[in-house]
């Protein structure tokens, strides 16, 4: 799907009908665009937009270039996907002349926070490098927003990690569902991660065509801005990614003490019961000559040694505090 946007009148407008793309036209976005629509814009801008399969390429040669007079950046953004899972996808920013040309397969939700909010504020959005500074500027909002539940949810973890309270069987429950929760963070937090770190790589080719195209200051400085905020944004990142790795191992080691318990209690019940099997035994062996089967009070003894050795071994254990 091709969508063109013009300047009309100071402000940015879709057009409507038959996309064209007209002096006016400061943005065209490629949402999906089929090879035809691919060639239509081809010939319109004459330049070669990248495929599918480029865009999803890694070596910063086939994501940040210069070719034709124009300048081509790809970025991996994180948006929700769904089942409102997050998922990464790449996008393509193309500043060909005063136009820009963004080429994605999906629709990440800084592209409508974008285009509902582009009009509200007092923007010059004249050329494409200052729609493109924009578009960014919202994908940095999303990225921020991101890290902020990822930020809510670690804290949560954390107060679930090393909460004392319910039965053995209950923490045991609950720790499942945490490295369930864990993992899941986990992953995300890298997406997020990734996509800073491809974003910060562009913001600075970004920075390097300003001042090839000379721009001007206004420009240069709203680029800087957004490269102190997406470095930020990945220091914060790589601390939350820390903070999961902190928190998963806390989580094994909280099983592991448990399962120690477990084997404690075990292990503190085989040796209290130790000797009274052993006296049980030795009255249980089917010898002719043992004087106490003859005697009266040879049960009661035999019984009563057994409770005695029983209980000894468990007021040791806690005494020494093992118990």
């Amino acid at each position: 799907m091709i969508t063109v946007y013009e300047m009309r009148e100071d402000v940015l407008v879709a057009q409507t009908g038959l996309p064209r793309v007209t002096e006016e036209a400061v943005w065209v976005d490629l949402l999906n665009p089929t090879q035809e629509e691919e060639d239509i814009i081809e010939r319109a801008l004459k330049i070669d937009v990248p495929t599918r399969e480029e865009l999803q390429e890694i070596e910063a040669s086939s994501r940040l270039y210069h070719e034709d007079g124009a300048f081509f950046m790809t970025a991996t953004l994180v948006f929700k996907g769904g089942g409102s899972e997050a998922q990464v996808t790449p996008a393509t920013f193309i500043l060909v002349g005063n136009r820009l040309l963004t080429v994605r397969y999906a629709e990440p939700g800084a592209f409508a926070l974008f285009v509902s909010r582009c009009n509200r504020q007092e923007l010059d959005l004249n050329k494409g490098s200052m729609v493109l500074i924009g578009l960014l500027e919202a994908v940095v909002d999303r990225l921020a927003d991101f890290i902020e539940h990822i930020q809510g949810q670690v804290e949560h973890l954390s107060r679930s990690v090393f909460k004392k309270r319910g039965s053995a069987a209950k923490r045991q429950h609950r720790y499942d569902l945490v490295l369930q929760s864990i993992g899941h963070e986990g992953e995300v937090v890298s997406k997020v991660r990734e996509s800073c770190h491809s974003l910060g790589r562009l913001l600075t080719y970004l920075a390097y065509a300003v001042n090839e195209r000379k721009e001007g200051k206004i420009v240069t400085s709203r680029v800087r801005a957004a490269v102190r905020d997406i470095n930020s944004l990945t220091d914060h990142a790589t601390f939350l990614s820390g903070k999961i790795v902190f928190l998963l191992d806390a989580t094994l080691g909280m099983i592991q003490i448990q399962q120690n318990d477990i084997i404690k209690i075990f292990s503190v019940a085989a040796v209290v019961f130790l000797p009274p099997t052993l006296i049980a035994s030795i009255y249980g062996m089917n010898f002719h000559d043992m004087p106490e089967l003859d005697w009266v009070f040879g049960y009661p003894l035999a019984i009563g040694m057994m409770i005695l050795f029983a209980i000894l071994p468990y007021l040791y254990f806690k005494h020494r505090g093992w118990l």
